[in-house]
């Protein structure tokens, strides 16, 4: 099978084209209790710093946008991701953009690959940031008014996710459920809670320094988050499965990405 295929930390600064896709049921999820942000629950923001920039060979006067292509593949080896501020790191260095942190209070958050011409300017230390393409977003998570713990993501590319995910709380993890026309009941893809039992998983549920599995409805574990310390400063870190193809990578970074956004910000903001 080719698949691609959830908080209380010390203070400190600061993811169905496949055929073989994980099955589903049906079933109505009872009204579960809200959670409390991130920096109510336990007083941490996430991480903005960008880590320090690499020095290359790149020659100052190099035409970028001419002589690159319009984005670098990532490596399908490459299973650990990392966030820096608004840019998701793979080992060998920026390889997604998010269009802001993950603390900011607004409905939307996108993802996006970021273009060989962005990633050279990182490295060449030419630019600590990047405008973020918007007609580059390849996952777009909304926040909408009116609904507590509900969150709604969608594919922005045509060979992206089909339909729309719904990423919802429960008692003691995250359920994501696929929507594939209104009116009709979502169907269970994956789920994201802490590793032990229904206790450790109910006390730890706020803790991101325990490490949270997402899983499939078949129990398959496809990634692995945590969130991690790295110079007194707190590091979100996933290691996806290594059978995951590249649909199901992105869609496993982006379903992260929407996770800790939900703890760290959100909210129903003017973009």
């Amino acid at each position: 099978m080719n698949i691609a295929p959830g908080q209380n930390a010390p203070n400190s600064a600061t993811a169905q084209p496949s055929a073989t896709a994980p099955g589903s049921t049906s079933g109505a999820q009872p009204a579960s209790p809200p959670i409390p942000s991130y920096e109510a629950a336990i007083g941490v923001a996430p991480p903005v710093a960008a880590p320090p920039a690499i020095a290359t060979n790149i020659h100052p006067n190099i035409n970028l946008a001419d002589e690159l292509p319009d984005y670098t593949p990532v490596d399908s080896n490459q299973t650990s991701f990392m966030i820096y501020g608004t840019f998701i790191h793979n080992p060998n260095g920026p390889s997604y953009h998010l269009s802001s942190l993950l603390d900011a209070h607004i409905s939307k958050l996108r993802l996006r690959r970021l273009k060989a011409e962005d990633i050279a300017l990182i490295e060449a230390g030419r630019t600590r940031n990047v405008a973020f393409d918007g007609s580059t977003t390849l996952y777009e998570a909304h926040d909408p008014p009116f609904l507590q713990n509900e969150y709604y993501i969608q594919s922005k590319t045509t060979n992206g996710w089909p339909g729309t995910l719904q990423l919802r709380f429960g008692f003691s993890r995250w359920h994501i459920r696929q929507v594939m026309q209104q009116g009709v009941t979502p169907q269970p893809l994956l789920t994201c809670g802490k590793i032990g039992g229904l206790k450790k998983r109910i006390v730890q549920r706020h803790n991101e320094m325990e490490s949270s599995e997402w899983k499939d409805t078949e129990g398959r574990v496809l990634a692995t988050d945590v969130l991690k310390l790295e110079g007194g400063k707190m590091l979100p870190t996933i290691e996806l499965s290594k059978d995951l193809n590249e649909t199901w990578r992105e869609l496993m970074l982006t379903l992260w990405v929407a996770r800790l956004w939900a703890g760290f910000g959100a909210g129903s903001g003017i973009l």
